[in-house]
């Protein structure tokens, strides 16, 4: 069962536990890692066609060459879809996982067509997902986010200034760690 089957069947959160969510984010962690091989390798047979056309002088090499870099094009689109969707399943049972921990009191979302529909939307990110569904879950209660999502580094931020061309320091990509506090008996 994936998250969107578990919404799309009705999301009863009373019939789940933090095991069985966890159980289902280990399944779907194997996904997410297959589908990024899949992702890469697919990205490694485009490049290869564009250096193989690029090698060659024939123009009807070419144009079978292009021709199967627009079906790989399809396929890479496709993956890419279907692990920007893992992602925002993972993010919605960390979630999940989390208010089930915290002894949450947890109703149906109800509706479950703007989850479903933010799901698949490509522009929506994993934290608004996973957001959107602990609020339909909570039924109303604050909104809280966990520490580990608000301290991590935006690394798709620095991505798209590395895409852009702007220089990054290796030390931008990892936030230094605040020193913890001293325990019982520490000097």
């Amino acid at each position: 069962m994936s998250l969107a089957s578990w919404l799309a069947d009705g999301a009863d959160p009373t019939r789940m536990n933090p095991e069985e969510v966890r159980r289902l984010q280990g399944v779907l962690g194997v996904r997410e890692e297959q589908a990024i091989a899949r992702l890469e390798a697919l990205v490694g047979e485009q490049a290869d066609l564009v250096a193989r056309g690029a090698a060659t002088p024939s123009a009807a090499l070419r144009r079978a060459l292009a021709r199967r870099h627009a079906r790989l094009a399809e396929d890479v689109e496709d993956t890419d879809r279907e692990l920007a969707r893992l992602g925002k399943e993972l993010a919605g049972l960390r979630t999940l996982r989390d208010l089930l921990r915290d002894g949450v009191p947890l109703a149906a979302p109800g509706d479950c067509a703007p989850l479903l529909a933010l799901l698949d939307d490509t522009s929506a990110g994993e934290d608004a997902f996973a957001d959107q569904l602990g609020a339909a879950l909570r039924a109303g209660q604050a909104q809280r986010r966990t520490a580990a999502t608000r301290e991590a580094p935006d690394l798709m931020a620095l991505w798209e200034r590395m895409d852009r061309g702007e220089p990054v320091a290796p030390q931008d990509l990892v936030r230094p760690r605040e020193p913890r506090a001293a325990g019982p008996g520490a000097a």
